[in-house]
């Protein structure tokens, strides 16, 4: 069966970036997050042996979620100047590499993953998503994995269950209930992991509590109905994004040596320049990687 890999590049991109010691060239330019990058690609690259493979960045245009709720996301810190010019550096570099790489204007990088692993699937597919973000968790199916690229653990759906209690296809529920501090998804006061379990096995859902919400708001006096049903659409993910995608689409294409080598020189990181021509002569005596 084929498998196509999905990559979260900006859950990669941070962690590389605030993992690592601020590494620079010689000329002062930062290099940390291109190189921790790199070298987290390259590893899923040798171990996985991908044929179709996918990054996906966010775009930098609002999303609908940050639209309907001004304050998605308040929280987070802005990105740091010596990481902000080391993306569009990643970018060239996976361009270089013949690496597929998706944006859609308006869009974050989970809905067009989402997106991306329905169609996939569907068509057979078995999708291997590499992220640490638990709205992705959602996807999880027979056919869709997630991998925390944080601990390298595998999420099948009985591993989500095992994990937070409930099945993929409740984790919008869940955590709508819980809320969530790193995108400032509101939730509601008081419930936490175990309490929005046990909520979801009694109501069924969010929606189950929306229609019961007396019975509910008795409760949880300090619930609001209109703050649940805003956490619970901004933890859905949008799989109504329009991509036209082929499998040709996300078939890994063959790298630009010469200018990458000229890139990576520039960038003075050898050691990855040397794995990645490694990799060339294994595809090129017929063994992938």
């Amino acid at each position: 069966m084929k498998t196509l890999f999905l990559i979260d590049a900006s859950s990669f991109i941070y962690r590389s970036y605030f993992a690592l010691p601020p590494l620079t060239t010689s000329e002062g330019f930062p290099t940390g997050a291109v190189y921790g990058f790199l070298r987290a690609f390259l590893s899923i690259m040798k171990t996985e042996k991908p044929r179709h493979l996918a990054v996906v960045f966010d775009s930098p245009v609002p999303s609908k979620r940050e639209k309907i709720y001004r304050e998605y996301k308040a929280g987070r810190p802005p990105t740091p100047d010596p990481l902000k010019v080391q993306i569009p550096v990643i970018r060239r570099i996976l361009k270089l590499m013949g690496v597929p790489v998706f944006e859609v204007s308006g869009y974050e990088a989970d809905d067009i993953i989402a997106v991306l692993a329905r169609k996939f699937s569907d068509r057979g597919f078995k999708v291997r998503i590499y992220t640490p973000d638990k709205d992705m968790l959602q996807l999880v199916s027979e056919r869709v994995v997630v991998i925390n690229p944080m601990t390298w653990e595998t999420f099948t759906p009985q591993k989500v269950e095992e994990k937070l209690g409930v099945p993929p296809s409740k984790i919008p529920d869940y955590l709508a209930l819980v809320g969530d501090k790193i995108d400032n998804v509101p939730g509601v006061k008081g419930v936490g992991p175990k309490t929005a379990v046990r909520l979801i096995r009694e109501f069924g859902g969010v929606e189950g509590i929306l229609e019961r919400w007396e019975e509910f708001h008795r409760r949880f006096p300090q619930a609001d109905r209109e703050s649940l049903k805003l956490s619970y659409e901004l933890v859905r993910l949008i799989t109504d994004v329009h991509v036209e995608v082929s499998e040709e689409d996300t078939r890994l294409g063959s790298p630009d040596m010469e200018e990458l080598s000229r890139e990576l020189e520039k960038l003075e990181m050898k050691s990855i320049l040397r794995d990645l021509e490694r990799i060339v002569r294994r595809r090129s005596q017929g063994s992938l990687f």
